[in-house]
C-alpha cells in the first residue's frame, strides 16, 4: 500500500467503523439510562426502623444574588427525618473583593454606547446584566455613571441575602447554616473544604460527632441555581442502604443525575442560540449515555463474576458531577478534602482510581443550560483542565489503600487520555473520515451516513422526545411552583445542526490551550450560566 493510499484504504474505514460504533453506543446508552431513570422515579422510602445517614447538603455560592432565596426554599423544604440533616450555604470574601476593585471600572465602563450584557459580567449576577445595561443604555448620557454607579451599590452580596436568610429561615423542614469563607483564594472546591472543616458546628447541634457518625454521613455538593427533587434526600438514604445490603459496605459515591431541563432564561436568536440550544441536548446526552451509562457499567463490573482481567478492560473512568454529588465523609476526608479546579471530575476520577463503591440515585436534579458563549466555553475549558491529567489524579491518591491492580488504574489513565484526545481531535478527524468516505467505497460511505445520522439527527430527535417525559417525573419541592421546562423553539432545526455540535465543544479545550501557548492565559473565572 502507498503513503497515498493509507488514508483512504486504512484510516478511513477505521475512523469510520469507530463513529458508528461510538454512535451506536451512545444511543444505546441514553436509550437504556433514560428508560431506567424514569422506570425508578420513585425510589424505595426507608423504613421508620432503618437508621437513614446524616447528609449535611453544600450549596458554594459566588454572585447568586437572584437565586439564593429561592435556591434556600428548595433545599431546605425537602423530605428526610428531621434532626439528621442540614442545608449549609458557603458564601466568600472573594465577592467582597472582587467589587472593591470592579467599582473602579465604572467609570469607563459608562461610556460604552451601548453597554452590554457581557460587558457586566462578574460586576453583576449574570442574570441582572442585562437589566442593568438596558437601563443605563437608557439614561441620559450625563446620567449613565450616576444611575451604574446607584445599581452597583445597591446591589447586595449574596452574603447579604444568605444572612438575612439564616436570620430568618424560610421554615421548611431542614436546619439552615451560612458559612462565610474568608478571601482565600481558590474555587468551588475551597468554598466547599471550609465547610467540611466545620462540621462539628454544623450538624453538632442535631447531636452529631465525627468521632460517632463519620462513617454514616454523606457531604451532598449541589451547584446554587439547581433545583432538587423533593424525594433527592430518601432517594440518597434508600440507595445508600441498598448498596450496603449488597455490598456489605457503604458506596463512597452516590451520584444523583443532573438533567439541564430547567429552562429560567431563553436562548438568543440566531445561530448563537441554535447551538447552545444544541448544547443543551448535547449535554443531555452527555448526563445520560455518559456521567450516568459509566457509573451503572462501574457498579455492574462491581458485582459482577466476570475475571479481573475482562473487567479491567471494560471498567471506566466515572465522572462525577458536583450537582447532586454525595460523597462518604471517610472518603473524601482520605483523599484531603475535595480537589480543585474541578471537585467533581477530580472526586469521581479518584475515586475510580481507588476502585471505590460507586452508585447512582434515579431521582434527578434539574439545572439550567447554557444560554451564552463565554460560560459555555469556560466550562469547556476547565472540564479539559480537570480531565487532561489523569496521571496526577492517580499519584494523589497513590499513597491510599485501592481496591485495583497496577494494571488496571494505568488502563484508566490511559482510558481517560484517550477520551481527552479524541476530544480534541475526533470531530475533525471523523469530519475528514467522512468527507473521504466515498473514495474508501461504496460501502464505507453508507457507514459514513449511518455514524453521522446516528451520531447526530437520531440521537438528537430522541433527546427531544424523551425530554419531556423526564421532566414530567420530577417532583418540585413545595416551596416552588412548577418549572419550566427546557427546550427548542425550532426543533428541526436543531436536529439538522446536530453534525456540527461536537465542534462547539472544542471550542473551550482549543481557546484554552491557545492562551497558555501565548502566554495569555490568566486562571479561571466564574463558570456562569
Amino acid at each position: 500500500m502507498t503513503a497515498a493510499g493509507v488514508w483512504p484504504q486504512a484510516a478511513v474505514p477505521v475512523l469510520l467503523t469507530l463513529l458508528l460504533a461510538r454512535a451506536v453506543w451512545a444511543f444505546i446508552a441514553v436509550e437504556v439510562c433514560a428508560r431506567w431513570l424514569l422506570a425508578s422515579a420513585t425510589p424505595t422510602t426507608p423504613t421508620a426502623a432503618e437508621p437513614v445517614p446524616w447528609l449535611v447538603v453544600l450549596l458554594p455560592m459566588l454572585r447568586e444574588q437572584t437565586t439564593a432565596a429561592r435556591t434556600v426554599a428548595a433545599f431546605t423544604a425537602l423530605d428526610y427525618p428531621p434532626g439528621r440533616a442540614a442545608v449549609v450555604v458557603i458564601t466568600t470574601e472573594r465577592e467582597t473583593s472582587a467589587r472593591a476593585g470592579h467599582r473602579g471600572r465604572l467609570a469607563a465602563l459608562a461610556t460604552h454606547a451601548p453597554l452590554t450584557a457581557g460587558q457586566l459580567r462578574g460586576l453583576f449576577p449574570a442574570a441582572r446584566c442585562r437589566e442593568v445595561a438596558e437601563t443605563v443604555n437608557a439614561a441620559d448620557p450625563a446620567d449613565r455613571l450616576r444611575v451604574l454607579t446607584g445599581l452597583f451599590d445597591a446591589e447586595p452580596t449574596t452574603a447579604d441575602i444568605v444572612a438575612a436568610l439564616a436570620a430568618d429561615p424560610p421554615g421548611g423542614h431542614l436546619p439552615l447554616v451560612h458559612l462565610h469563607q474568608p478571601d482565600v483564594g481558590g474555587r468551588k472546591a475551597g468554598q466547599l473544604n471550609f465547610a467540611l472543616a466545620r462540621l462539628g458546628q454544623v450538624l453538632g447541634p442535631l447531636g452529631w460527632n465525627e468521632g460517632e457518625h463519620a462513617g454514616d454521613t454523606y457531604a451532598v455538593v449541589y451547584d446554587a441555581d439547581a433545583v432538587p427533587d423533593r424525594r433527592t434526600l430518601q432517594a440518597f438514604a434508600a440507595e445508600a442502604a441498598a448498596h450496603r445490603a449488597r455490598a456489605g459496605r457503604p458506596p463512597a459515591l452516590i451520584q444523583q443525575q443532573r438533567l439541564p431541563l430547567l429552562a429560567r432564561r431563553p436562548f438568543p436568536a440566531g445561530p448563537v442560540g441554535l447551538l447552545l440550544a444544541g448544547e443543551w441536548v448535547y449535554q443531555l446526552r452527555r448526563s445520560l449515555g455518559i456521567e450516568l451509562a459509566r457509573i451503572r457499567l462501574h457498579r455492574f463490573l462491581a458485582f459482577s463474576r466476570l475475571p479481573e482481567a475482562v473487567r479491567m478492560w471494560l471498567r471506566p473512568m466515572v465522572y462525577a458531577v458536583g450537582c447532586g454529588m454525595a460523597v462518604r465523609l471517610p472518603a473524601v476526608r482520605a483523599l484531603g478534602g475535595f480537589p480543585e479546579p474541578m471537585e467533581d471530575l477530580g472526586t469521581g476520577h479518584r475515586l475510580s482510581l481507588l476502585g471505590a463503591d460507586l452508585t447512582a440515585t434515579s431521582v434527578a436534579v434539574l439545572d439550567e443550560p447554557y444560554t451564552e458563549p463565554s460560560g459555555l466555553a469556560n466550562l469547556h475549558a476547565l472540564a479539559f483542565t480537570a480531565s487532561a491529567r489523569p496521571d496526577r489524579h492517580a499519584a494523589a491518591v497513590a499513597h491510599l489503600p485501592t481496591a485495583l491492580s497496577r494494571p488496571a488504574k494505568a488502563v484508566l489513565v490511559a482510558r481517560e487520555w484517550a477520551d481527552e484526545a479524541a476530544w480534541l481531535i475526533g470531530a475533525p478527524l471523523a469530519a475528514a473520515a467522512v468527507v473521504s468516505a466515498w473514495w474508501a467505497g461504496p460501502a464505507w460511505a453508507a457507514v459514513a451516513a449511518a455514524g453521522v445520522l446516528l451520531h447526530g439527527p437520531v440521537t438528537t430527535a430522541r433527546l427531544l422526545a424523551l425530554a419531556p417525559a423526564l421532566h414530567a417525573a420530577f417532583t418540585p419541592p413545595p416551596a416552588l411552583a412548577p418549572l419550566p421546562r427546557t427546550s427548542s423553539a425550532h426543533p428541526s432545526a436543531l436536529v439538522a445542526a446536530s453534525p456540527l455540535q461536537p465542534f462547539v465543544r472544542l471550542a473551550g479545550p482549543w481557546r484554552l490551550i491557545f492562551a497558555k501557548g501565548t502566554g495569555r492565559h490568566r486562571g479561571f473565572g466564574k463558570t456562569e450560566r
